[in-house]
């Protein structure tokens, strides 16, 4: 907080400063727990800007907002807020329009979607599938009139998240949490451990996971260095955790350091 200004800084130097706002001031600040984060603590709104800031999206625009569900918060944007934090990464090499498994019925089963991400300079896949079953909300207009349309949102969510994993991990688009009462377990499970910090057995079973897929400790250490920027297990945020555990089973881990192996040889 600067004495003179009273303004707070946001917007992260990895970003294109000139996309949002350089600074809110106080009464923005007061504006955004009314409105966009209404109903959060002290805490939770602390934790809001943050990832505010690591985004680069501006919540005055509505492009993100706090929700409160079951009692915690959780941080939603559209899928077009997924799509602008990923394209200020300068890393995001295009994505393929959704794969149904079938276009003749009321709605589809399952999407498919592709997104791409430069990897130590190679164009790099990232595919993630959502099914019907588990995103559709049936008393939603958008499910009714769109069916196609709304799971194709989810599975470029997923892909995305896949591909963009520091920079969309702890964030939910609004299409992917119509159907949740309560937050995400990442969210909840928080209280284990130190706050914002995975538990130890959280950390147990990382290892446990690298273990079974075949990604060496030290490859794994790479990874996190690599994606995240982190130097240690003991850093890895809470809202990340579900979303390696994925990366580790679904084989995500393993192609995001497929580049760096190749160019090794």
């Amino acid at each position: 907080m600067s004495s003179d200004t009273g303004t707070l800084a946001l917007v992260p130097k990895e970003y294109d400063e000139t996309a949002t706002p350089a600074s809110w001031t106080i009464e923005q600040t007061d504006l955004i727990k009314r409105t966009v984060a209404k109903g959060t603590t002290d805490d939770e709104l602390a934790l809001f800007l943050y990832v505010c800031k690591r985004t680069g999206l501006d919540p005055l625009a509505r492009q993100i907002y706090a929700v409160k569900r079951g009692g915690q918060m959780v941080i939603q944007t559209g899928i077009d807020g997924y799509r602008l934090t990923a394209a200020r990464t300068r890393a995001h090499a295009g994505t393929d329009d959704a794969i149904f498994d079938s276009e003749d019925e009321d709605y589809p089963n399952k999407a498919t979607t592709t997104v791409y991400r430069f990897v130590q300079g190679q164009r790099v896949p990232y595919t993630a599938t959502a099914r019907w079953s588990e995103y559709c909300q049936e008393n939603g207009p958008g499910w009714k009139r769109m069916p196609y349309l709304m799971l194709a949102k989810c599975s470029e969510a997923l892909a995305l998240r896949k591909a963009f994993p520091a920079e969309l991990s702890g964030l939910y688009t609004h299409e992917e949490m119509l159907q949740a009462e309560t937050a995400p377990p990442a969210l909840v499970e928080q209280p284990q451990g130190t706050v914002g910090r995975i538990s130890d057995g959280q950390r147990r079973r990382l290892f446990a996971l690298c273990k079974e897929h075949g990604v060496s400790h030290e490859d794994f250490k790479r990874f996190l260095k690599d994606a995240y920027q982190l130097d240690s297990t003991n850093d890895i945020e809470a809202g990340a955790y579900n979303v390696i555990c994925q990366g580790i089973t679904d084989g995500s881990v393993k192609e995001f350091l497929r580049p760096s192996e190749e160019q090794g040889k």
